[in-house]
């Protein structure tokens, strides 16, 4: 039997994206800048290689009626990297939309993420779907 799939909301983002800050804060620390805004898509570094096509699927339908959930990223040297909603920037991209609203992090200049060290530079078309 497959497990439902259930979206994440606007204010569970809000909430994660406080989370992902003050783990980071504790990790590095040092205090992290948080902001929002949108960012084109395709300046958007995945950090994660795959997706869910059924998951896929459903943020796709669900973009189409009022779904907007924003991202979650990392900004770093003029980048930013995603840390959470790889399936609603994948799908924003594939409905023709250029940009995507994003919770953003900043770390301070002298603070490099981990994350930044071992993801490869690639773009939102080079993830892979792969079936449930």
């Amino acid at each position: 039997m497959r497990e439902e799939i259930c979206l994440i909301s606007r204010e569970e983002v809000l909430k994660r994206a406080e989370k992902i800050k003050k783990e980071y804060e504790i990790i590095h620390g040092s205090r992290f800048e948080i902001s929002s805004g949108y960012i084109p898509l395709e300046n958007l570094i995945p950090t994660q290689e795959e997706l869910s096509e059924a998951k896929l699927l459903v943020v796709l339908q669900e973009i189409k009626h009022g779904y907007d959930a924003p991202v979650i990223v990392i900004e770093f040297g003029g980048s930013y990297y995603v840390i959470d909603g790889h399936h609603r920037a994948f799908a924003l991209k594939k409905l023709g939309f250029s940009e995507v609203e994003a919770i953003i992090l900043k770390p301070p200049n002298n603070v490099e993420i981990g994350i930044v060290k071992t993801v490869k530079k690639k773009k939102l078309d080079d993830l892979k779907i792969v079936r449930d």
